[in-house]
């Protein structure tokens, strides 16, 4: 006996003069130290419009403060867990001393934790037992001392509030507010006293079966209200409760792609911030969300299944919308079809171009010729097809680019170093491609993998006068590192041919979707076999990319960029540009960086001609028309009336290459069977306006 008592003295004397080496956090240190499981992004305007998942180890929610606690949890909690907690300092001496006598008659040492001891276990990782171990006697020693320790500079409120956010409940699920989200759906403020009842028989065991659970429930229910209660119907509510928990709701949920990409791209690595601030604008992702289903519903026929839209700030980068599909009736909804890469087709010409530009090569008034052409490459000869297999003779790289006449960029790639091309692409952000070798003479005609995000960025350098800044996925972001990729003038010229309605009528005539009442520079893109279509412009303000398609890869039916992605592209821009000016800003020569002489487009006599010439232009007869001569008329009194728009000496009309007369009045012209081609060219035999059309 007396060995007994010696030895219980011994552990008093641990108890008062063991210290330990470090100091406890306050309150305020561990809240700050709380991560929840979830982070929270919240759009431009501050409304929270995703949480996503970032710790996988465990489930919990926003901290809780004991003013949130109703009167039935604290109460449950602490009959449940330690009876006499606003009384004592740490250590329930009672309980501790009947545990630790126990103890010393053989069994293990167990029981008498408060919770204040509980929660300094949770605090100092040191008395945690090891795997399955219960607690040495060193470490109940020390939880003793840590507790009384801790009780003297935290209020029992903090101490209580602290435990509950930091305790596990059931399964993954960690802390208060994940317990009764997770099991009861609702905040704690709302619980009932039977939903508290569960969650404080939950704490000593929380893996317990739902028997075991079911009986504590029922003892603590006739403790706290003196009444026996009905054990089955215990026994029901704690099998749905428990169950529940496997259908963890996590609400809200609008942008979960997004969401992904931002943490990718937008969030530094290893960041703590559980609250993210994104540069996306709800309300603009509700509306694009609805022009891209409802579009993508009218082509379902066309074998169209899914699409995508990403809309950019062309100043800053930032993500204002990000339609990564079309949500619940994608066959693909978890896929984010915006980085997804697929081949672009025709939407690689304005970098090929520009490319000539920049190096002098070529200029928007340069003649290329539109015509058969074989290329020899590994496999045999190459020998490309316009979208419309119909070839144009010789047009202006203006007319090419504007129509995306295939066979001109061909030959305008051919003038270039292809592995400067490609360096191009990537110092735009543009990744995973291939060996030059590896597309040839194709690449021109956008036979790379790319996605719209890149894509779409990489336009945006246009708008932004040749200069190249990153994608930015939050608010308070700011550009880093901008680069220029081209000179202001080339920028200029890309722009101006893409906003050009005449120069693009030769290849989609004059009323089509890429048409705006606004300034918009816009190219579009089909990729080989029509399993991919593409849409990228710009206005003043912002940047537009859509990609439609299947993603399977299947093809489409008779689709284009005018009639897949183009109406998506341009209901999305009058959406943006509904209540903002859009003009194309004057061109800037620098000086330091062109040498005029060099380059004749920059020379201002020839910029004149440039924009005189721009204001001539055939009214009719409208690209793509088609005559039918009258058999009942006579030879002789049928005529075809050329017009253009202002009329002046110094140019002539000219058809199929054959001069007919000055330019200075209309001209009737006596029409024959077959196809032509009206142009209207100046003194210099350039063509400035062209017509084509049929007689039958």
């Amino acid at each position: 006996m007396r060995k007994k008592w010696h030895f219980f003295y011994v552990f008093l004397f641990f108890v008062f003069f063991s210290f330990p080496i470090l100091a406890l956090p306050n309150y305020t240190e561990v809240k700050s130290n709380y991560k929840p499981s979830d982070v929270r992004l919240l759009d431009r305007k501050g409304e929270v419009i995703q949480r996503l998942r970032v710790r996988k180890e465990y489930r919990s929610e926003e901290w809780v403060e004991f003013s949130d606690f109703p009167k039935s949890l604290v109460e449950a909690v602490i009959h449940a867990e330690d009876k006499r907690f606003w009384e004592h300092k740490g250590i329930d001496g009672n309980a501790m001393v009947a545990s630790l006598w126990t103890s010393l008659k053989g069994s293990s040492l167990r029981g008498a934790s408060t919770i204040t001891m509980q929660l300094v276990t949770i605090l100092d990782h040191e008395l945690q037992p090891k795997g399955r171990e219960r607690k040495s006697l060193f470490q109940k020693i020390k939880q003793i001392h840590r507790a009384t320790e801790l009780e003297s500079f935290w209020t029992k409120e903090e101490i209580f509030t602290a435990y509950l956010n930091l305790i596990y409940f059931r399964g993954e699920l960690k802390g208060i507010s994940s317990a009764t989200q997770g099991l009861y759906r609702k905040s704690v403020t709302s619980l009932t006293p039977n939903e508290s009842y569960l969650l404080a028989a939950l704490i000593r065991s929380p893996q317990s079966s739902i028997e075991t659970i079911s009986k504590r429930v029922c003892a603590l229910k006739w403790e706290r209200d003196g009444v026996s209660s009905d054990c089955e119907e215990v026994k029901r509510f704690v099998r749905e409760s428990l169950f529940r928990n496997t259908d963890y709701s996590q609400q809200p949920s609008h942008v979960p792609l997004f969401a992904k990409s931002v943490l990718e791209f937008g969030v530094p690595s290893g960041t703590k911030e559980q609250t993210i601030n994104t540069s996306l604008s709800f309300f603009y992702q509700r509306k694009v969300e609805e022009i891209l289903r409802r579009n993508i519903k009218t082509l379902e026929n066309r074998n169209v299944k899914d699409g995508a839209v990403l809309v950019l700030e062309n100043k800053t980068g930032k993500v204002l919308a990000y339609v990564s599909n079309i949500g619940k009736d994608s066959s693909v909804s978890q896929l984010d079809l915006i980085r997804t890469r697929r081949q672009v087709g025709s939407t690689l010409k304005p970098f090929v171009y520009a490319l000539n530009f920049e190096q002098k090569k070529l200029t928007p008034n340069s003649i290329l010729s539109d015509s058969p052409i074989g290329i020899p490459v590994h496999q045999g000869i190459y020998r490309p097809l316009n979208y419309d297999k119909s070839y144009k003779g010789n047009v202006t790289v203006r007319e090419s680019l504007a129509s995306s006449l295939n066979i001109p960029a061909i030959r305008a790639l051919s003038f270039l170093d292809v592995n400067e091309f490609v360096s191009l692409l990537e110092s735009l952000g543009i990744h995973g491609l291939q060996y030059p070798e590896f597309y040839g003479p194709s690449l021109a005609l956008g036979a790379a993998d790319i996605s719209l995000l890149e894509l779409t960025n990489a336009y945006r350098v246009f708008a932004n006068g040749g200069m190249y800044s990153k994608v930015q996925w939050t608010r308070d972001e700011e550009i880093q590192n901008p680069k220029k990729i081209f000179s202001p003038q080339v920028s200029y010229f890309i722009s101006d041919i893409l906003s050009d309605r005449e120069a693009r009528s030769l290849g989609f005539g004059w009323d089509n979707f890429l048409s705006t009442s606004y300034y918009t520079s816009v190219k579009t893109g089909t990729s080989q076999d029509i399993r991919d279509n593409w849409c990228i412009g710009y206005s003043e303000h912002y940047t537009v990319g859509v990609w439609v398609g299947n993603p399977t890869g299947s093809p489409m039916l008779d689709v284009s960029g005018i009639t897949g992605a183009a109406p998506v592209w341009r209901e999305t821009m009058d959406l943006l540009q509904e209540t903002l000016p859009s003009k194309l800003q004057p061109m800037i020569v620098d000086h330091s960086t062109i040498e005029i002489d060099s380059f004749s487009d920059l020379n201002s006599s020839k910029l004149n001609h440039i924009e005189k010439t721009k204001s001539f232009r055939i009214l009719t007869p409208v690209s793509g028309s088609i005559f039918a001569l009258d058999p009942d008329i006579p030879n002789g009194r049928q005529k075809i009336l050329f017009t253009i728009s202002s009329y002046d000496v110094s140019y002539s009309y000219h058809l199929n290459d054959v001069f007919l007369a000055k330019a200075g009045e209309p001209f009737l012209w006596e029409p024959k069977k077959g196809e032509y081609r009206l142009e209207i060219k100046d003194n210099n035999l350039k063509v400035v306006s062209l017509s084509l059309f049929e007689v039958r």
